[in-house]
């Protein structure tokens, strides 16, 4: 099957307001306009684009992935995403193939490459194959086959990871599924910022949390996520404030919400993050 027969199916199963949750850890991306930068907390996940264009900045760096190409991320980071090619004529189409280490005790660890020593980023971008495209479109098309996705979808993932796995970016599929990776350790710091974001955070205790020494945890975080730990928690902070802005509630309300002493400087910081004060993302 061609990328051409999966965007079709995509675009065709995208238009219905409400799918069966058949595949749960599969979801469908469909926008026909472009947009500006949306402060977004990305889990581990492969996301197959298949038609339009995508921009991510994570930490200083910037990430832009087209049609036939994939981003892969093995732990939670924060992003600011946008979607830079999308019209009625042809919409923005994705894939998102949410990742969980409960496919590791499935088998899926190991048909995956084995990991370098010093694991880089958590993210990279990387091209779809034939067998890529192949096996994604199977496992799409069950959507619309109640009888068969119940015995047919976990096959078709493993298959699916198995061909994502012989990618150049295999080795970031195998470090999102390790329970005992180096993104693990990280992951389990990610869990405790954003669980206790109103908390100032030590950097002893989330080395302890990771296990790791604290000039090794400090060097691997900002390697993983492209920040440092106490970058990434002011960014938790700042994307739940934005959330909750959404809400009503008052600038200062907001800002005592998620932790911060002042509300003059929660107002700096959000306006550096965004590019315009909070006042302006309330309703």
């Amino acid at each position: 099957m061609s990328l051409s027969e999966l965007r079709n199916l995509t675009d065709r199963l995208s238009k219905h307001a409400v799918l069966p949750n058949l595949i749960p850890n599969l979801a469908l991306r469909r926008t026909e306009r472009t947009t500006g930068y949306e402060a977004l907390m990305y889990e581990p996940m492969i996301y197959f684009v298949l038609q339009g264009e995508k921009q991510l900045s994570i930490g200083r760096e910037s990430l832009t992935y087209g049609a036939a190409h994939f981003l892969i991320l093995s732990v939670d980071v924060p992003v600011n995403a946008r979607v830079l090619q999308a019209s009625s004529e042809k919409p923005f189409l994705g894939i998102e193939i949410r990742l969980s280490r409960d496919l590791a005790r499935e088998g899926a660890l190991e048909m995956l490459p084995a990991l370098p020593l010093e694991a880089g980023p958590a993210f990279a971008v990387g091209s779809m194959s034939g067998p890529i495209a192949d096996v994604l479109t199977r496992l799409t098309a069950l959507m619309e086959m109640p009888a068969d996705a119940a015995h047919l979808a976990p096959l078709y993932t493993r298959e699916l990871l198995y061909r994502v796995g012989q990618s150049p970016q295999g080795h970031h599929l195998r470090d999102a599924l390790r329970v005992g990776g180096q993104s693990a350790q990280i992951q389990r710091a990610i869990d405790w910022i954003k669980a206790n974001s109103r908390e100032k955070v030590s950097i002893d205790l989330l080395a302890k949390i990771a296990g790791m020494g604290v000039t090794t945890f400090h060097r691997r975080f900002k390697s993983v996520t492209n920040l440092s730990p106490g970058a990434y928690h002011k960014m938790v902070r700042l994307h739940e404030a934005r959330r909750l802005l959404l809400e009503a509630r008052t600038v200062s309300s907001v800002a005592f919400a998620v932790g911060y002493e002042s509300a003059s400087q929660f107002s700096r910081e959000y306006t550096a993050q965004f590019g315009a004060p909070p006042r302006k993302d309330m309703p």
